[in-house]
């Protein structure tokens, strides 16, 4: 049964309004606050089994030794420039700003080969935005993912569905993506 829901956040601000939705879908859930890599290390290895880590926002490496300990899995939510999908860009390597970008869900394991993405929006940047908008319009649409999944997350179930999955040979169409 789900007991824990660890919350991986890139600060401490993003935990309690995160907390407070997926107990909205659960009211027996609770909680394990981490930032740092060292965080999710002081939790207690008995709790692991009955959990889920959710990452959000957060550009922190998880260890396999905890991955593989999860009961529940493992879910980060991200978001990436359509123009280098999965990967951030190299600071240097574009002199314009990025005008569409995926937030992405996407399962966390050791295995590279069944990670799969389990939530998928985009958004298109108008023309003219300045950077601290574009960041503002990005992190407001990964909070709707974050939001449209959350009875998901919060739910019982051992494996979040996928929508597209590494071994899958289809390509993701743009009605998909929205």
């Amino acid at each position: 049964m789900l007991k824990t829901i660890i919350l991986l956040t890139d600060t401490a601000q993003q935990q309690q309004p995160l907390a407070n939705l997926l107990r909205e879908h659960n009211r027996e859930l609770a909680f394990c606050s981490a930032l740092r890599a060292k965080d999710l290390g002081a939790i207690e290895s008995e709790v692991l089994s009955e959990a889920r880590l959710v990452s959000f926002a957060a550009d922190i490496a998880v260890p396999e030794k905890f991955l593989l300990q999860l009961g529940y899995g493992a879910y980060k939510f991200y978001a990436a420039p359509v123009q280098y999908p999965g990967l951030p860009p190299a600071p240097d390597e574009s002199d314009e700003d990025p005008r569409c970008y995926s937030v992405i869900a996407q399962s966390m394991t050791i295995w590279p080969d069944f990670k799969k993405v389990v939530g998928l929006e985009t958004v298109t940047i108008p023309d003219g935005t300045v950077a601290a908008e574009r960041e503002r319009l990005v992190f407001s649409r990964l909070a709707h993912l974050f939001w449209r999944m959350s009875g998901m997350i919060a739910g019982e179930a051992t494996d979040l569905p996928g929508i597209i999955g590494s071994n899958e040979s289809q390509r993701p169409t743009f009605a998909m993506m929205n």
